[in-house]
């Protein structure tokens, strides 16, 4: 199975299912060839698509079949001989060369070139969970729907977005096509996961816009530039501090050899006094306070909750709330409950 992108009326052979909206693409499994036209190329393109298809029909005869598909009207036919390529993405015609020029070059030599794009993932159209695609969306907090999952590529991190009524399958395709995006390119993308309501990052990574690149080695050059101008304030400081300890050294030292005999007298007759059995009030409360601090895991009892520290039983006193700590299942991520008690402050999670 052979997949080619319609460029300036040649056919270029591409390796990954990146679709651009502006372009006209052949899949060419032997028996069928699939004419894909993207929403927005010109009628030039979409008649050259069609004459490179029946060119490739005729060098076998003419016993392959023609079918043209439309953007958005992809069959499950389509879809299933895509899926054996790696995830389909649907971008625009500027992003769409971009990840050709990676995927020739095969690592991620295109980041400076490279756009932030915002993914959306979602099962409403698609019964079968391998024929789902991800679909450019505009780059704006405007796109994210609380029903579906995004995927954020910003070059050198992957973000997830979770909406709250996005079901399973969105969420696991999600994050299977993050990690695919990790692993085509050189480095690591560190993907994360952000759930709706919980995604300050997400946003303000999206409110930076689609041209902002997050690069250590800039980061890095700012730091030192900063580094020299602090040297140039301080230097003078330094020296002053240096002066002012130099002028007193005898002080300093006949204070320090007064009475060191009496001082180590002291503390001897002091220890001498102090039984070895007696506890001080802060020792006492110590364990006390360690027990109100500490997250305990107790076992999940029937009836009615009651706080394990101070035997509170007030619905009305006890809160629960997610523990991001106690990670139950990664994809979809799931999280485990924590409770407080409203009265002594003692935290706890249940088996």
């Amino acid at each position: 199975m052979e997949l080619y992108l319609i460029d300036k009326g040649e056919l270029k052979k591409v390796s990954k299912p990146i679709f651009s909206t502006g372009d006209v693409y052949l899949l060419d499994d032997g028996h069928t060839i699939y004419v894909w036209i993207g929403s927005q190329c010109t009628v030039d393109e979409k008649t050259t698509g069609a004459a490179k298809a029946r060119e490739m029909d005729k060098q076998r005869g003419g016993s392959a079949k023609i079918i043209t598909v439309d953007q958005g009207q992809e069959t499950k036919e389509f879809l299933k001989l895509i899926s054996n390529m790696g995830v389909m993405k649907i971008v625009k015609k500027n992003i769409a060369k971009t990840m050709l020029k990676d995927v020739y070059t095969g690592d991620f030599a295109g980041f400076t070139e490279h756009k932030n794009v915002l993914y959306r993932v979602s099962s409403e159209e698609f019964e079968d969970i391998n024929a789902m695609k991800m679909i450019q969306v505009p780059y704006s907090t405007d796109s994210l729907d609380s029903e579906d999952s995004y995927v954020l590529d910003l070059g050198t991190k992957v973000y997830i977005w979770q909406g709250n009524a996005s079901n399973v399958k969105e969420k696991v395709k999600a994050g299977q096509w993050a990690r695919k995006i990790d692993a085509d390119r050189a480095g690591s993308q560190n993907e994360e996961i952000f759930e709706e309501g919980d995604d300050a990052q997400f946003i303000e990574m999206i409110n930076k816009g689609p041209d902002y690149k997050e690069s250590d080695a800039v980061q890095l050059e700012a730091e030192s530039e900063l580094d020299d101008d602090e040297e140039q304030h301080i230097e003078p400081e330094t020296k002053a501090e240096i002066k002012d300890v130099e002028e007193e050294p005898a002080d300093e030292i006949v204070d320090v050899e007064e009475e060191p005999a009496e001082e180590i007298k002291d503390v001897s007759e002091t220890r001498e006094k102090v039984p070895i059995t007696e506890e001080s009030p802060l020792e006492e409360e110590a364990p006390l306070a360690a027990s109100k601090q500490d997250i305990l895991t107790i076992e999940k009892t029937e009836g009615r909750r009651v706080c394990p520290h101070c035997g509170n039983s007030n619905p009305n006193m006890i809160y629960e709330s997610t523990d991001k700590e106690n990670i139950i299942m990664d994809y979809p991520r799931v999280y485990g409950k924590k409770y407080k008690c409203g009265e002594c402050g003692q935290e706890w999670r249940e088996k």
